[in-house]
Formats: C-alpha cells, sequence, structure tokens
C-alpha cells in the first residue's frame, strides 16, 4: 500500500477504509464491505473520464464520508486493485490489492 494511504495517528477515514478492503480474508468479506458502503448511498459506478486509470476496465467508486467529501476509493472490479484519491480526482494512487486477489 502507497504511504500516503497508511492508517497513522489521528482519524484518517481514507486510510482506514483502504486498509479494511485490503486486509478483507476472501472475495466475499471484501464484496460485503463494498456492499456496505453501496448500500448506504456512497457509491456509483467510476467511468474514468479522465483515463487516470487503466482504460477498458469496469470500477467503482466508493465515497469516504458522502458527497461533499473529496476523499474516494476506485475499486476495479475484475482485478480488486484499489485506487484512491484525497483531492477529488485531481490526483489518484495505487492503494493496492487484497492478498486474496
Amino acid at each position: 500500500m502507497g504511504k500516503e494511504f497508511k492508517v497513522q495517528k489521528g482519524n484518517d477515514l481514507l486510510a482506514e477504509s483502504i486498509d479494511e478492503l485490503l486486509n478483507s480474508n476472501s472475495e466475499k468479506a471484501f464484496l460485503f464491505l463494498i456492499g456496505q458502503q453501496l448500500r448506504g448511498g456512497k457509491g456509483k459506478r467510476y467511468k474514468n473520464y479522465d483515463k487516470l486509470l487503466p482504460v477498458r476496465r469496469a470500477y467503482q467508486e466508493l465515497e469516504v464520508n458522502g458527497p461533499q467529501d473529496s476523499r474516494r476509493i476506485v475499486i476495479d472490479t475484475t482485478s480488486y486493485d484499489i485506487y484512491a484519491t484525497r483531492d477529488h480526482y485531481q490526483t489518484m494512487a495505487h492503494a493496492g490489492k487484497p492478498n486474496w486477489a
């Protein structure tokens, strides 16, 4: 995982969310965590218009703390690679992939 997403002192909801996804122990647990975010109305399909991520892939966007927050997690729904941004897609970084994937 990129150092910018490691949980540090204090409350870092983005890093904590990524850590939880990365440490899920199975695909089922991973999908459950994503589903929890989506049921809370905090996610949608990410269309990659700016081509910040590899093209021709399917992505799911998760809002970390609602639409007013600039932090987002984007998941490649085929490879389970996790990407994240703290500045609403001005910059995007690969945060890792669960060990089981």
